[in-house]
């Protein structure tokens, strides 16, 4: 499906990490066990001048875009290491320099190791939204996601799951549950594990790969793990069991203008803020190479706009216009976008080839939309196929 020529977009999602070191030591982390070491130069927390410059530099640029609303991820390492105290503050001070400028979302996405009572009141009463990292089972959650003391994790985050599940102020907050895909574990056991955690929304990571540094090998393909969990999930056809991966690939099926910076092929507008005020590209491309990030850009000297024309944000917000020629003429390029960029990095070439799973997001693609076609009458899919809303031939 050819895509049209888009201009860049505005920066309205801001991933920024509030704190640089983890309490947890995953041994797929693409922030301190693959290639990347510059982590070790970070400040452990943002300082207040770097988050008062950060908060100005945001208000700017939404309001020179005429963006209202922005989003802010809460990110790290695991950002409740910050503390309550100081992360209530990190946030008022962004609301009070922002307050009139643009109105701004925030969640979080944690571990869940230190989740209490506590945590869960107070990000209640600040109005931020909560995710959770979790593997699947026990047995495994706990041979990828272990402390510095190589102590499995489940146990604790099971805990904090049960405690935002407990309640009205829990839930509330609760936003989803995420998943890296290992694909030695069935995947009836990931979705069955799901139902017992009864949470509403879950998502599913392909672990941060590419050509240089190719993903795990297990028991079944990437691609034939994720049809076989789609399945699950789309017999199921519960309306409070989303999985979010899978409903953009839906979305963009049909026509639907949604994005990611993982799938779709528009531009996005993400970008990450380090704890020393460090701008760059979406972290994931820490899976590459050493300081590969790292481009001298910072909100105490610099305004978001002046990097958008660094090579790796100016080609995620050129969208598919960037890709390879092979992608460029393939027929999942309307879904897929050509996956996420930093899966298509080679050593010495760059991005310049299809995503390390472009092999497993075809198949995975084409079988989504065959299932979404048996489920619909044949005057509709008629309709949409006269209007041009089918993404994959």
């Amino acid at each position: 499906m050819a895509t049209a020529s888009m201009a860049a977009v505005p920066f309205t999602t801001f991933v920024v990490k509030v704190a640089s070191r983890c309490n947890l030591n995953c041994s797929y982390c693409y922030m301190y066990n693959l290639t990347d070491s510059t982590w070790r130069g970070q400040p452990g927390v943002m300082r207040p001048e770097v988050t008062e410059a950060f908060a100005r530099q945001m208000a700017a640029h939404a309001i020179s875009h005429n963006a209202p609303i922005v989003h802010v991820i809460l990110h790290g390492g695991e950002p409740l290491l910050m503390g309550k105290a100081r992360l209530a503050d990190w946030v008022a001070t962004v609301r009070r320099l922002t307050a009139g400028k643009v109105h701004v979302v925030f969640s979080v996405q944690s571990n869940g190791v230190l989740v209490d009572r506590g945590w869960i009141t107070l990000l209640s009463d600040l109005n931020i939204r909560i995710g959770i990292s979790v593997d699947g089972p026990k047995d495994l959650h706990d041979a990828h996601r272990r402390d510095h003391k190589n102590r499995g994790s489940y146990d604790r985050v099971l805990k904090a799951i049960r405690l935002l599940r407990s309640d009205a102020t829990g839930r509330g907050i609760f936003s989803s549950v995420l998943a890296v895909v290992d694909t030695d574990l069935p995947p009836k056991t990931l979705f069955e594990f799901w139902q017992e955690l009864d949470v509403p929304g879950f998502d599913l990571s392909l672990p941060h790969a590419n050509h240089t540094h190719p993903p795990p090998k297990g028991r079944l393909s990437y691609g034939d793990w994720m049809i076989e969990f789609f399945d699950l999930w789309f017999e199921q056809n519960r309306h409070d069991r989303g999985v979010r991966y899978f409903e953009n690939m839906i979305r963009c099926l049909f026509g639907y203008p949604v994005s990611t910076d993982n799938i779709g092929g528009r531009p996005v507008g993400v970008v990450v803020v380090e704890t020393d005020g460090g701008i760059e590209p979406t972290d994931a491309f820490k899976c590459c190479e050493d300081g590969l990030t790292k481009a001298g850009f910072n909100v105490l000297t610099n305004a978001f706009s002046e990097v958008q024309g660094l090579a790796m944000i100016a080609a995620l917000q050129s969208g598919a216009e960037s890709l390879c020629s092979t992608c460029q003429g393939c027929e999942v390029l309307g879904v897929c976008g050509g996956g996420y960029m930093p899966h298509r990095y080679r050593k010495g070439f760059g991005f310049e080839q299809p995503s390390i799973y472009c092999e497993d997001l075809k198949k995975l693609i084409r079988h989504i939309r065959a299932r979404c076609l048996e489920a619909l009458p044949v005057d509709m899919i008629d309709q949409l196929t006269v209007e041009g809303r089918l993404a994959v031939a």
